[in-house]
């Protein structure tokens, strides 16, 4: 008995059996917290997995039309039921450890969470199409602004970001027919923001004039740009629910 008490100790001591059924196994605290490690572990790939699916998805709908969309919707749907059951059951995981475990979120690091999406605002300038093209490689796309308070929330976080760079592509163009202005996911705008006397095609943007919308952060408006011109960005995808 005394050896079981000078055993327990140093290390954790079990109930069960060696392979002979003999000796009662004892396993370290350290073999414990490999164990832990190696859980989570498992837990963080499955969620970045799962959440990986999940942006491609989303795209997959923005892209897409009519039945498609509508099966990939249903699919993304389970997917991020699936991920929230993961990320409840990784904090639980987690909890069981001794070292500290990364908080599950509901957007990527490094971006914004605002009513139910998550924002990146960028700290590079790019032209429209590599814009959206850098958007498109994080699984999101350039913002669409849909209500006065998404527009006026993005408005005061790019101007707190930007510093004098206080223009910011948005997901707004007219490339497709002129005076027609479509979100990048093909909805016809319907509520607009656009500064006064914008947007004027102004001549000054050459032989294509200004087919593409910038967010002005300091004044919250719109302005028509030439695509060709480098700002900054707002990324935009939807958040997942976390338990």
């Amino acid at each position: 008995m005394a050896d079981i008490e000078n055993y327990s100790s140093l290390q954790e001591f079990t109930e069960e059996l060696t392979a002979r059924g003999d000796k009662p196994i004892l396993r370290s605290a350290h073999a414990r917290g490999m164990e832990c490690v190696r859980g989570q572990m498992a837990a963080v790939l499955l969620v970045a997995l799962l959440a990986s699916i999940c942006a491609n998805i989303v795209l997959g709908v923005l892209s897409g039309s009519g039945r498609e969309a509508a099966s990939l919707t249903l699919k993304l749907s389970a997917l991020q039921e699936r991920f929230s059951v993961l990320c409840s059951e990784y904090t639980t995981l987690g909890s069981s450890c001794r070292t500290p475990v990364k908080t599950c979120r509901p957007c990527p690091e490094g971006w914004t969470h605002l009513q139910g999406k998550c924002y990146f605002f960028s700290e590079d300038k790019l032209d429209f199409r590599n814009s959206k093209d850098s958007c498109a490689s994080m699984g999101s796309h350039l913002t669409i602004l849909h209500t006065y308070q998404q527009h006026d929330d993005l408005g005061k976080i790019a101007r707190s970001f930007g510093g004098f760079d206080y223009h910011y592509w948005i997901g707004l163009t007219d490339t497709e027919e002129e005076g027609v202005w479509k979100w990048v996911d093909n909805t016809v705008v319907n509520k607009t923001y656009w500064k006064n006397e914008e947007p004027d095609n102004h001549q000054s943007g050459g032989l294509h004039g200004e087919d593409c919308a910038v967010l002005e952060s300091h004044s919250k408006s719109w302005y028509d740009v030439p695509c060709d011109f480098l700002y900054k960005r707002i990324c935009e995808m939807d958040a997942v629910p976390v338990q």
